[in-house]
């Protein structure tokens, strides 16, 4: 996801970054070109953007209008006024007829050359604004960390949005890019007021409530598509979707002052005084620029303020990717006392100069620039008294410097006889000194190890650049040390300050020592507890391991005797089938000698007794001689096949049965398998068996055990199955040094609740009757003995496999037969 999520970012990047090139190429080519005088879009309507000093923006009826004909000609596309105006000499007036909804208007406008003083006020902010957003929102996604990384995305939006605006007045390639972001300016900064300065507790309960705005302005972007070179349909859309990005600003703006007001952490209030902070600094250029503009008659051109605009991103991505936001204050107070004084200043300078111009000029006859001198002077000595003024009345917005210190040790000391743990201690320190002195930095460090001085006056530490170090102590025991940057407001800690904190250590070293000792406390009760624990599962486990060798043994003992009369009984079964073997080779040649036998007889009486060969047809017919004649090979056949048979299993059976005592030996799986297979084919009637033998090396075993694994295995499938089904029986080497040996079948599979348990001694899903519960719990022993691993696969419906993973090798520490056997999964 992460690796998804990266490729998205680069991609992103490369599409700014081609966006970038294709609107500074294009743009550029606007300088030195002749224009209307005005700028058109794409579908002929005139935007609502201009300079000052164009004689066409004095004339403001002309915006959201659309150009219908240029000189009495109609106008098919933008592209043809440029061509048009291009022809003309700079200066030329144009007439042309505009129209908005039903009504017609004719304004004649003279052609203009584009200068590069209009490419920097009008282009210049656009591109500057664009690119610092979209380097804001790459350097967030790529650098920021925490959940207000996700304000990259309407960053990166509304960056789009401002790059594109430089080629909305022409060529118009990214005329449908624009017309969209547009749409989406709406959900960016809904999406922007979620996530900064941090995400709100409704989208992290809730996070795909954000694609709703962003899928509501896309399918009005889509709408906007389709009608977008309707001119009417156009300036419709166009209203709304501003309309809507107006609506969601004060949203923004609410969502921020309550971030300040209720902040879940420190640092998201510093982000939105820096976010404050950008806003204000992007808006007093805008403020500036009009005020001079409307004091010089506007010959100042206000598109300067866009410039100004950039600090608004700059200001998101520090406040983003700056850790230690701690310095914001001072920085703010700073700004904040600079604005005052200056426009204090320069407001009061400005009207003493009026009013003594006024005064003195009019009645005295006395030139303007005394008046102006004097004031200058006067304005000089009273700077620094106003600043200092001004400094304090900021430092007691910002920091309080009113404290009340007894309200505030006593409320913090209720709440540590309230509080006790070290994390609840901790905070309630920090927050009082944070609240009582404004401090740069500050830092308890619980338990530090040193010891402090016994003196009283000794026990506050001075450190450099105005920091202080205040021990907590008790009894001579160091508990804790809280460190102190410098105040904000830039003064040292005084003697009231100090006493407020000699209080807060003694009181909190209480606190600390109470919730230390409850800290050991529990600690030395898990430790017990886990103790008493630990020892009554390996005592557990013993027990277990105990019944389970216990078992294992008079199991062991059952299949010795068991193994001893099944070898017994297949000694005496090929005893007799030997002889029957070796009599049926003659039974067959005193057969064929018989045949010809009877074959000669008649032919001899045919010839020397003509009257026998009546009767000897007769009794061919009724004794049916010719067919036995031809039966017989084939019951011979039969005969012969069903000792094959029978002298197979017989040795099968010695094979399963001999005692393996303890010894090791190796093995072929698909002979062993095969073996296995002919035992129980009485039990496979009507049950396919698929057969996918991969080539394996042969294994080291106690080889009878292996044989009763795959019995059991084999045996399981086939009552799984019943009368009908199909067991996949699987062998293929798992790597250079291990084996794999599979046992499937398509039955109802294992029940969820019964898939934990099947390894349980006595564990049956059979019924009764039917099954011991023994067999898979002695096969999971023997494959665990030898090095291996036993697991199943299953699920309602979908069959049973148990997969047998075993070492090519036996380990050299691997248990003999009659060993205790290893513990058995849990669940």
């Amino acid at each position: 996801m992460r690796r998804q999520r990266d490729i998205v970012s680069w991609i992103a990047a490369f599409f700014a970054l081609a966006i970038t090139l294709l609107v500074l190429t294009e743009s550029s080519g606007w300088v030195g070109r002749p224009f209307p005088g005005f700028l058109l879009l794409g579908n002929r309507v005139v935007a609502s953007a201009g300079l000052a000093h164009w004689p066409a923006v004095a004339d403001s009826s002309i915006y959201q209008r659309e150009v219908v004909a240029v000189e009495g000609r109609p106008l098919a596309d933008a592209r043809d006024l440029a061509h048009h105006v291009r022809r003309l000499p700079v200066g030329s007036e144009v007439r042309y007829e505009l129209r908005s909804g039903d009504q017609n208007s004719s304004h004649p406008i003279a052609t203009r050359r584009f200068s590069g003083l209009d490419y920097l006020l009008l282009f210049g902010s656009y591109f500057a604004s664009g690119l610092s957003l979209v380097a804001a929102a790459l350097a967030i996604r790529f650098l920021g960390r925490g959940p207000a990384r996700s304000s990259a995305v309407p960053l990166y939006i509304v960056g789009l949005y401002a790059l594109t605006a430089v080629d909305l007045y022409g060529p118009y390639r990214l005329f449908r890019l624009h017309a969209f972001l547009e749409c989406l300016l709406f959900a960016a900064v809904l999406h922007f007021a979620a996530v900064f300065p941090f995400r709100r507790a409704w989208l992290v309960a809730r996070p795909r409530l954000l694609a709703l705005p962003y899928a509501v302005s896309a399918g009005f972007g889509v709408l906007m598509q389709l009608g977008l070179y309707d001119p009417s349909h156009y300036v419709t859309s166009h209203r709304v979707a501003i309309g809507a990005f107006g609506s969601a600003l004060p949203v923004l703006v609410a969502l921020q002052v309550w971030a300040h007001l209720r902040p879940i952490d420190f640092e998201s209030r510093q982000r939105v005084k820096v976010l404050a902070a950008g806003a204000f600094l992007a808006l007093l250029g805008p403020i500036l620029l009009a005020l001079a503009s409307a004091m010089t008659g506007g010959s100042v051109p206000e598109n300067l303020a866009g410039w100004t605009a950039i600090l608004f991103p700059v200001a998101i991505a520090y406040a983003v990717l700056r850790e230690d936001l701690l310095g914001v204050d001072a920085g703010l107070r700073r700004l904040t006392s600079y604005i005052l004084v200056s426009a204090l200043t320069a407001a009061a300078f400005a009207g003493a100069v009026s009013l003594t111009d006024l005064l003195l000029q009019e009645t005295l006859g006395i030139s303007r620039r005394a008046p102006a001198v004097l004031l200058s002077g006067l304005a000089v000595a009273a700077l620094l008294p106003l600043r200092d003024r001004f400094q304090s009345s900021v430092d007691r917005l910002f920091f309080r410097t009113s404290v009340d210190f007894r309200r505030l040790l006593e409320e913090a000391l209720q709440r540590l006889a309230r509080v006790t743990d070290l994390d609840g201690i901790r905070a309630v320190i920090e927050d009082a000194v944070r609240e009582a002195l404004q401090p740069e930095t500050l830092h308890l460090d619980v338990a530090p190890g040193h010891e402090p001085s016994a003196a009283d006056d000794e026990r506050l530490e001075d450190l450099p650049a105005g920091g202080l170090r205040v021990p907590f102590a008790l009894d001579g025991r160091a508990l804790a040390r809280l460190t102190l940057g410098r105040r904000l407001s830039g003064r040292r800690y005084g003697a009231e300050e100090r006493r407020l904190l000699r209080n807060l250590a003694s009181q909190g070293a209480l606190a600390l020592a109470k919730a230390l000792a409850l800290e050991q406390l529990r600690e030395l009760n898990e430790t017990l507890e886990g103790k008493v624990q630990e020892r009554t599962a390996e005592l557990a486990a013993t027990l277990t391991a105990l019944r389970d060798t216990q078992r294992q043994m008079a199991h062991q003992e059952k299949m010795a005797s068991l193994g001893q009369l099944v070898a017994g009984v297949a000694h005496e079964i090929n005893n007799p089938l030997h002889f029957v073997e070796g009599n049926l080779q003659f039974l067959r040649q005193h057969v064929d000698s018989l045949c010809t036998a009877i074959v000669e007889y008649e032919k001899i009486a045919g010839e020397y007794a003509p009257a026998l060969t009546e009767r000897l047809a007769e009794a061919r017919a009724r004794l049916d001689l010719d067919w036995a004649v031809e039966d017989l090979p084939s019951l011979l056949a039969a005969c012969a096949e069903g000792v094959e048979r029978t002298a197979t299993i017989v040795r099968d059976l010695r094979s399963f049965s001999r005692a393996d005592g303890g010894r090791r030996s190796e093995i072929d799986l698909r002979t062993s398998l095969e073996a296995t297979l002919n035992l129980l084919q009485g039990r496979l009637i009507g049950i396919e068996v698929e057969r996918e033998y991969g080539e394996t090396p042969t294994v080291e075993c106690i080889e009878g055990q292996l044989d009763q694994v795959f019995m059991n295995l084999l045996a399981n499938a086939a009552d799984a199955l019943g009368e009908r089904g199909t067991i996949r029986v699987r062998t293929a080497c798992n790597g250079p040094d291990r084996v794999i040996v599979e046992v499937e079948d398509d039955g109802p599979g294992i029940p969820p609740e019964a898939r934990g348990r099947i390894f349980e001694p006595f564990f049956t899903t059979k019924e009764v009757g039917k099954g011991t519960g023994l067999g898979l719990a002695l096969s999971y022993g023997i494959v665990t003995r030898h090095g291996g691993t036993l697991g199943v696969r299953s699920g309602p419906g979908r069959g049973t496999c148990f997969i047998l993973d075993l070492p090519i090798r036996l380990p050299e520490d691997a248990p003999q037969a009659g060993s205790a056997p290893a513990d058995r999964p849990a669940g």
